[in-house]
């Protein structure tokens, strides 16, 4: 499959905002120099990586922000053409999302999941949120603890089928090379009202034909293809899915548990010790998110190790 978003000739348009990131970077190393990780990331990433590259590394990590995956594409291309800049460590980081990602070079670090919010929704992750800062402990509480995870797993699977169409839909467009990336722009949220998120009340209502109607510039894309697509990504699961959608749910399953009456717990011991806002879920519950084996060895050796999608 051919990325047309990572084309040369799409990566050539991107070479102004490349030499303005390589400018950025140059200022900050006067200050930093040699004692820091200077990482590339998308937009709000780093408050994901910046531990897990001080952990590994044992330097201050520098957050260089850019307009996007294709702007730390190029700018990964730029800045590792220059001799000046070899001997500073440098990490870029993007999103896998519905890319191929093929073509790229192994000095870029490419999520495992579509995101890295799909580092927050393993149960792992959840399970240790509600231990520590929902005061929910296995041992003391395992009741509590045991009826919130089956919560989060019933209605997690409900909000992923109910998500699946118009990720495949989505992902389909990735195929087509009549596609503009300008022509569908998601929100962070899922479209309310295709899905209800009260949880214990999770139910989705749309249909191929409303997506077709809501992003009606988008190419028509064959049914059997979507189809096809939705199949594919039930199998790979809530990980592959888009994750603002992901964490958008987890945002929601949270609340659900902050916000149960007190005089009439069903699943909660305690209101969360740390306030969360729907805006800051990457930075709140950073710490508990999944580190793979791949962004470690990617962090220490700055070469990326490909997992198949």
């Amino acid at each position: 499959m051919i990325d047309y978003n990572y084309t040369p000739e799409a990566l050539s348009k991107k070479r102004g905002e490349a030499a303005v990131i390589y400018h950025r970077f140059t200022l900050l190393i006067p200050q930093y120099g040699e004692d820091a990780v200077y990482c590339f990331v998308e937009g709000y990433d780093m408050p994901y990586y910046r531990s897990i590259v001080r952990n590994v590394c044992r330097k201050e990590p520098v957050e260089i922000k850019c307009n996007g995956k294709a702007s730390v594409i190029a700018a990964n291309k730029f800045i590792e053409e220059k001799d000046d800049s070899k001997k500073y460590v440098k990490r870029y980081f993007v999103d896998r999302d519905f890319d191929s990602n093929d073509t790229l070079p192994n000095s870029i670090f490419v999520t495992d999941g579509y995101a890295i919010e799909n580092y927050y929704l393993s149960e792992r992750c959840v399970s240790c949120i509600l231990e520590t800062e929902f005061k929910m402990s296995k041992v003391e509480h395992q009741d509590n603890h045991n009826k919130c995870m089956a919560l989060f797993r019933q209605e997690h699977d409900k909000f992923f089928e109910g998500t699946l169409l118009l990720n495949a839909w989505y992902s389909s467009l990735y195929n087509d090379p009549n596609w503009k990336r300008s022509e569908v722009s998601l929100d962070i949220s899922f479209p309310n009202e295709w899905i209800n998120l009260k949880i214990g009340e999770i139910a989705h209502s749309y249909t191929l034909e409303d997506i077709e109607n809501k992003f009606n510039k988008a190419p028509k894309i064959e049914e059997g293809i979507i189809m096809k697509r939705r199949d594919a990504l039930r199998a790979l699961g809530p990980f592959m899915s888009r994750g603002k959608f992901e964490i958008q749910f987890l945002f929601e399953f949270l609340s659900f548990i902050q916000n149960e009456p007190k005089k009439n717990r069903v699943y909660s011991v305690a209101s969360c010790s740390l306030p969360f806002r729907k805006n800051t879920m990457i930075s709140t519950f950073s710490q508990y998110a999944d580190v793979t084996e791949s962004l470690y060895r990617y962090i220490e050796k700055g070469v990326r190790i490909d997992c198949q999608m």
